[in-house]
């Protein structure tokens, strides 16, 4: 006897298969663009070719922007994670004001990014440390990117602190460990898969983050992003698929390492469960 699918079903797999064809037929035409032999972005395309990948290589200034990225994404991730820690692990435990205060954490989200751009550097514009300059570093635009960053990794941990088994950690103070090494040893171990989302958020969200990067680096401080925009506005070469192709691929790199890592813990919890 045929099993009936349900209309529910079907409507979940078609919204499914229109979301996956909404994103991966950009991504798709993007790629097949990089491999063009045109001077131009020109579809369908009328030559295949590696060159473009040769000149992305071969081009200094595109390999220190994705370099910039890359390096600014990890700082805004250490940074994120660094002031989510305390601040998620203060909500899971706050009572009265934990819904003003989660409102509060989110207002840079509802700010636009040109603004919050605009505000960093005019704030910091002038401002100097230890003799080098604040504007135009990495350091600065990874603690505007913070700004959007760090909410959400903030959203991300809170849930894995509130639900965490405070039985486990009252019991490592009951065999005589410090509440600062039952949070190391015990709290942040129990809320690891929080914490390498909330990682990962905050790097993607760096990442790909164009506005405030625009408005706060420098000619050798510009990130893929940036150079892209600009590029885009004085050559539209098929360079530029390939250097979008290579953003996403970083993307899908970093996601493909955190889901990796999260099968592999499930693994060995699995495999280290007592037998019954």
């Amino acid at each position: 006897m045929t099993e009936r699918v349900s209309p529910g079903l079907w409507a979940d797999r078609i919204f499914i298969g229109l979301f996956a064809a909404y994103v991966l037929i950009p991504l798709g035409i993007t790629a097949l663009m990089a491999f063009s032999d045109d001077n131009i972005i020109r579809f369908p395309i009328r030559g295949w070719s590696l060159r473009w990948f040769e000149e992305f290589f071969g081009n200094r200034r595109w390999l220190t922007a994705a370099l910039n990225s890359l390096k600014i994404a990890a700082l805004t991730a250490c940074l994120s994670i660094l002031l989510a820690v305390p601040a998620a692990y203060g909500l899971s435990r706050s009572r009265k004001a934990r819904s003003r205060l989660q409102v509060l954490l989110l207002l840079p989200l509802f700010v636009p990014a040109v603004v919050l751009g605009v505000s960093v550097a005019i704030g910091f514009g002038n401002v100097t440390l230890f003799g080098h300059a604040l504007y135009g570093s990495s350091l600065l635009v990874a603690c505007a990117h913070t700004l959007w960053a760090l909410p959400l990794a903030i959203t991300v941990l809170e849930p894995s602190f509130a639900t965490l088994d405070r039985s486990l950690v009252e019991a490592s103070g009951d065999l005589g460990a410090s509440p600062l090494r039952s949070f190391f040893t015990v709290s942040l171990p129990l809320v690891s898969t929080g914490l390498v989302s909330a990682t990962l958020f905050a790097f993607i969200t760096s990442l790909n983050e164009f506005i405030m990067a625009l408005f706060l680096t420098t000619r050798d401080s510009q990130t893929l992003p940036v150079l892209l925009w600009l590029s885009l506005r004085s050559s539209a070469t098929p360079q530029l698929a390939v250097a979008a192709i290579l953003l996403a691929a970083s993307v899908f790199t970093a996601i493909g390492l955190a889901y990796g890592w999260y099968l592999l813990r499930r693994r060995r919890k699995r495999l280290s469960a007592p037998m019954i």
